[in-house]
């Protein structure tokens, strides 16, 4: 009788960790706010994806702002005259692309704005 609870205690064990390595692995979708499709780029399926592509998204974010800063002490010290070249910052070369999709920045010398063209990065 023993030997037979010890088997059903183990397989019920295994059962309980395996529903919850698919819980955490592909989401069980109670109580998530975010799921992947919201996501624009539809990157970033199971939980641990979203928690990678959101910590990308995040570096996407810092990379703008660096840049921007960059920018304008540039423009400070060239009398309000943006860089004709987003490299004249000469910030490491990872600064000057999105982590996500690699794509480059977009820069625009005339106004010294720049835009990440990454789907789902345009409000950054």
């Amino acid at each position: 009788m023993k030997r037979g609870f010890t088997l059903v205690s183990t397989l019920v064990t295994i059962a309980i960790i395996m529903v919850l390595m698919v819980a955490t692995f592909y989401g069980s979708g109670f109580l998530q706010g975010k799921t992947a499709s919201s996501r624009k780029d539809g990157l970033g399926k199971t939980v641990m994806g979203q928690a990678k592509y959101a910590a990308k998204d995040d570096v996407c974010r810092s990379n703008l702002g660096q840049v921007r800063q960059a920018i304008q002490i540039l423009q400070i010290n060239e009398d309000d005259k943006p860089p004709e070249d987003i490299h004249e910052t000469k910030l490491p070369q990872e600064f000057y692309s999105c982590p996500v999709g690699k794509e480059a920045y977009l820069y625009n010398p005339e106004t010294g704005q720049v835009q990440c063209p990454h789907l789902g990065h345009e409000k950054y």
